[in-house]
């Protein structure tokens, strides 16, 4: 009856051992494992960091690009002013140059009236000159 417990007991013993040995596979397995969740989480923090760096740097752009467009929109508001001041200026011009062709016109006109009324006068001193000659 010794024997058969002995032999009892070290069957336990070996049982034992396998399964210790069986759990500290698993426990090695499920260290592994969380080293390798810790690796992963490391790494996800880091880039999850870079991440939010990143979007924080693109928000920025972003911010930089609406002040330049900005500018640009005031750049071709102005341009587009300036574009319209000169059309008009070339306009003013235009009609300058007509009112200086008129002007000039009207002075040889009025030239001409005068030249043709210091005429008519002379004509007309004349004939008042030669009034008394007739009448008698």
């Amino acid at each position: 009856r010794l024997v058969n417990e002995l032999s009892h007991l070290k069957e336990k013993a070996r049982q034992n051992e396998k399964e210790k040995a069986e759990r500290e596979v698993v426990v090695r397995q499920l260290q592994q494992k969380r080293n390798d969740v810790l690796n992963k989480q490391s790494s996800t923090k880091a880039l999850l960091d870079a991440s939010s760096r990143h979007r924080v740097h693109l928000e920025n752009e972003m911010q930089d690009s609406r002040k330049k467009l900005d500018r640009i929109s005031q750049f071709q508001e102005t341009r587009d002013q300036l574009i319209a001041t000169i059309r008009c200026t070339k306009e003013t011009e235009g009609h300058v140059h007509k009112l200086e062709v008129e002007n000039a016109m009207m002075r040889k006109t009025i030239k001409k009236q005068d030249d043709q009324i210091e005429r008519l006068e002379k004509i007309l001193q004349r004939s008042s000159l030669m009034l008394p000659v007739f009448r008698k």
